[in-house]
């Protein structure tokens, strides 16, 4: 398959290592100054080609798009209609960011919205699907869940059947267990993840520090449910 990654940083940096180790071809591109992308392609050693942003999704049968939030309108005046009639898998989280710099979750935009929503809505002739937004980017790789019985799950939602078919077969492509969420609404509750896992850091953890090891998951019981009687 061949995948067009839009903005390779934390996150399409990871998940291209993980798709060439898979037999995928892949091309990176970076919003700003791409000679940050030289140790990854090093690193891969020729198994990726480079592009701009137009490029990637120009190349891609599937495009990966991997933006910083603010910067959303920059890009897609850039990618222009590249996009049209692919599968969009978007990874962003939609967070507001102050004077300072300092990052916060836009829980008013994400009320009535989220970030899969307004992009399927800026690219209408594209299949978006919300994926890869409730794993932090350091623990975004297969290897980091060696410990565990079993692979961590990697949620997705959206509109287009196929779209999403070939989003579950990337998502166990990168190692994870792909877990379908529904319609693309769905998107709301899994950017919502986000602000419940940075509650968790600091009221089961110690801070942010340690948001970046932790997961959300789907179990099933094993062996299964225990049914007792109903009582009235």
């Amino acid at each position: 398959m061949k995948i067009g990654i839009i903005n390779a940083g934390n996150v399409g940096g990871r998940l291209a290592r993980a798709w060439v180790a898979a037999g995928h071809d892949v091309m990176l591109s970076k919003d700003g100054d791409d000679a940050k992308l030289r140790p990854l392609v090093d690193e891969l050693g020729g198994k990726v080609a480079v592009g701009n942003l137009r490029d990637a999704a120009l190349y891609g049968d599937i495009v990966l798009f991997s933006v910083y939030w603010p910067r959303l309108d920059a890009v897609l005046g850039e990618i222009g209609d590249a996009l049209d009639g692919k599968t969009v898998i978007e990874t962003m989280n939609p967070l507001g960011v102050t004077e300072d710099f300092v990052h916060y979750h836009d829980t008013e935009f994400m009320r009535d919205n989220s970030t899969a929503e307004q992009l399927q809505a800026r690219l209408p002739k594209s299949q978006v699907v919300k994926s890869f937004s409730t794993l932090p980017a350091p623990i975004l790789e297969a290897s980091a869940w060696s410990g565990q019985d079993e692979p961590m799950s990697v949620f997705y939602a959206g509109g287009n059947e196929a779209a999403k078919a070939a989003t579950r077969t990337l998502i166990s492509a990168a190692g994870f267990r792909p877990v379908n969420a529904g319609p693309i609404g769905a998107a709301r509750q899994l950017e919502q993840i986000g602000v419940l896992l940075h509650h968790v850091a600091h009221a089961e953890f110690n801070g942010d520090e340690d948001l970046i090891r932790i997961g959300f998951a789907l179990k099933e019981a094993n062996p299964g449910p225990v049914i007792r009687p109903r009582v009235a």
